[in-house]
């Protein structure tokens, strides 16, 4: 079969106009140049026999002139069963310098009749090891987790050591999309699984800071339809770990300003929640297994009404929310607890125990808030003797909230624990019935479960 063909009749910034000879490609078609080998999709229809795309490649040096052909009517990834322990490119192509054969080409996008339509399933509570995440923003398989917060307060390294915590302890892989994060981190990230022995139960899918926006919008696509083929045909639960979703959108605010598109607002796309869904819609669960994931969010400027962060957080199960203030007191995770919150966090779902001691720091740790200003300027002694108790107690818990990390032993010379949810409830009870208001904060802080500290008490 002939191959359509066509010309750049003009190109900037990224984006070509390209007439062709004879009809039209379909939109998300793949396109070659020529003479550069330019990759382009086709994105919209300009005319009768005009398209635009956009680059998925290197533009550098393509012509107006140059001849371009439809290399696939579908941009794909491919895939296979041995994806596993491996980090690929957009298109599915390996970039860890080891082979790769019998790809299968799976498309990025789902046809218009595509049924969307999710199953409605009680996912089972999926433990972490991490205490403050267990005791108050649990999850459950199927979940969207969100990590919100701004940059530098630990949201990748919390993704790594839960990309470890749930391959030590449970049954099933992950997939990994590293969207528009620098390739440092990526590097890093790819050595810590490996170190954690934990790299041959993950596919890494990276389409880094420095490529086009065209890569960052697609590449967390590749990482969906990988994670669809290990759930629908490998019949495995996946969890699909994305850092950073917020540069999902800010690649496609790029596409739009350089289609032209007039801006909704803060320079955001028209089409912001209409791209958010394309991708959000697809993490779901089957009738047998389910992808569940886990999202870091940058914030810009610490602002959670961003409209990005808005429209991610309308597709969100629960959210963690980590703060500079926390962080700044060295308490790691920087969860801030007041404004986390998970639908996971019912009677009905965690017990009757589990919600009342949730509840109970939850109040704490709100009247202690109420209280702070008064301890910072006249001190502590001076409030009463009830909330004094409750001040020293709301210490004590976030001391106990503290734990330290499998991926951050190197850094600090403390070995990672996993700390299972009946141990975080009973430590928790135990401060909050009074058992160690004459423990010394330090010993309560960086340990594991509450009987190190009654080691040192």
């Amino acid at each position: 079969m002939k191959k359509n063909k066509g010309t750049i009749i003009a190109i900037k910034g990224g984006v070509a106009e390209i007439m062709f000879e004879k009809e039209i490609p379909p939109i998300h078609s793949l396109l070659e140049s020529d003479k550069k080998k330019t990759l382009f999709e086709v994105v919209e229809r300009k005319d009768f026999k005009t398209a635009r795309t956009i680059a998925l490649s290197s533009s550098e040096g393509v012509e107006r002139g140059e001849g371009v052909v439809v290399i696939r009517e579908k941009i794909s990834t491919l895939i296979n069963k041995n994806i596993l322990g491996r980090m690929f490119d957009l298109f599915g192509h390996p970039i860890d310098k080891l082979p790769f054969k019998d790809g299968k080409p799976f498309p990025l996008y789902k046809d218009e009749n595509y049924q969307t339509d999710t199953i409605i399933r009680e996912g089972e509570l999926l433990e972490t090891g991490i205490k403050v995440i267990d005791l108050l923003s649990p999850f459950r398989t199927g979940d969207k987790i969100g990590l919100f917060g701004g940059a530098g307060v630990g949201k990748t390294v919390l993704v790594t050591e839960l990309i470890h915590n749930i391959a030590l302890r449970r049954k099933g892989c992950s997939v990994f999309a590293g969207i528009g994060e620098r390739i440092r981190e990526g590097n890093d990230l790819y050595l810590t699984l490996k170190n954690l022995d934990v790299l041959k139960n993950t596919a890494l899918y990276f389409g880094e800071m420095d490529k086009s926006p065209g890569v960052r919008t697609r590449i967390g696509l590749s990482a969906v339809t990988a994670a669809e083929f290990l759930r629908d045909e490998m019949d495995k639960n996946v969890f699909l770990f994305i850092d950073n979703i917020f540069r999902y959108a800010m690649a496609g605010m790029e596409i739009g300003a350089i289609l032209g598109k007039a801006p909704s607002e803060l320079g955001y796309q028209a089409t912001l929640d209409h791209d958010m869904a394309l991708l959000q819609e697809r993490i779901k669960a089957d009738k047998t297994n389910s992808i569940t994931s886990l999202q870091a969010v940058y914030v810009p400027a610490d602002d959670l009404t961003d409209p990005a962060v808005v429209a991610i957080f309308s597709h969100i199960d629960a959210s963690l929310v980590l703060s500079r203030d926390v962080a700044a007191k060295g308490i790691y995770p920087a969860v801030d607890v007041l404004r986390s919150n998970s639908s996971g966090l019912d009677k009905d779902i965690v017990g009757e125990r589990h919600f009342k001691t949730a509840s109970d720091v939850r109040a704490v740790f709100q009247k202690y808030r109420e209280l702070f200003h008064i301890i910072a300027i006249l001190g502590i002694d001076e409030l009463s003797r009830t909330d004094r108790t409750t001040a020293k107690r709301a210490e004590r818990l976030q001391r106990f909230l503290t734990q330290p990390l499998f991926v951050t032993e190197s850094f600090n010379d403390k070995k990672g624990v996993y700390v299972p949810i009946e141990k975080t409830l009973e430590g928790c009870e135990k401060i909050l019935n009074g058992d160690f208001d004459d423990v010394d904060l330090e010993n309560l802080y960086m340990i594991g479960s509450i009987d190190e500290a009654q080691k040192t008490k």
